[in-house]
């Protein structure tokens, strides 16, 4: 760089600070770069910004969102690139949930081109502080009362970092036992139990990581009666 260049420069500098011109640092921002994670399949605001591209020859959109206790549904049939789904009205969810959302994209009238789906969740610890107990030998840890979203993750276990597809086995004692195949290995479950033939009792789980050396997680939780037991004699 000569004389003239570098004198050119500094004369820029000055006349962009001289008009009030900086480069300040933004402010920084977590970015979780392993895409197996399972913030990308959590929800930290109750209004999400849902976005698609709308190309040439589309004819319209479907969307539709399924969660534990309805479904909702919406179609576009003019040029439209993104929906703000509103998740729930206050600032932190009432209750927990796994959505399944399905984007299905038509072109020449009822024409499927493509088809896309995703999974979030809303869970309660996302969204501020939250109530944790610290008692790991409480009988809270032990029980649920109703719908529950359970989490996996491969990083649950050293052993299975190199996992490629995660599964959870839930069995009732003396009943029905229900094994679930998950195509990642982080994310959420949604567990119904209202109207869905589980009743009440004892269930064990046990979360493994087919083709690794990962031994199973493995939990026992109670889902005790409703209401009040009375014993006579």
């Amino acid at each position: 760089m000569n004389r003239k260049t570098k004198a050119a420069v500094l004369a820029a500098a000055v006349f962009l600070t001289g008009n009030g011109v900086f480069a300040t640092p933004s402010v920084p921002a977590r970015v979780d770069a392993d895409l197996r994670s399972s913030h990308w399949a959590t929800a930290f605001t109750n209004v999400v910004n849902l976005a698609w591209d709308w190309k040439a020859g589309v004819t319209h959109v479907e969307l539709a969102i399924v969660g534990r206790d309805g479904t909702f549904a919406t179609n576009f049939t003019e040029v439209t690139s993104n929906y703000l789904w509103r998740t729930f009205a206050p600032k932190a969810p009432s209750s927990e949930d796994v959505y399944t959302l399905s984007l299905t994209v038509y072109t020449n009238g009822n024409g499927v081109a493509e088809v896309k789906a995703a999974s979030l969740a809303v869970v309660a610890g996302a969204f501020g502080a939250t109530a944790v107990n610290a008692d790991s030998d409480s009988s809270a840890w032990s029980k649920v009362k109703g719908n529950a979203v359970i989490s996996y993750d491969a990083s649950f276990s050293d052993a299975a970092t190199n996992a490629a597809t995660a599964q959870l086995v839930i069995a009732k004692e003396n009943g029905r036992v229900q094994t679930n195949a998950f195509a990642g290995v982080a994310g959420y479950f949604g567990w119904k139990f209202g109207n869905s033939g589980w009743g009440y009792g004892l269930f064990d789980l046990a979360l493994t990581f087919p083709g690794t050396a990962a031994e199973a997680l493995t939990e026992e939780l109670t889902r005790p009666f409703d209401g009040t037991a009375v014993s006579v004699r």
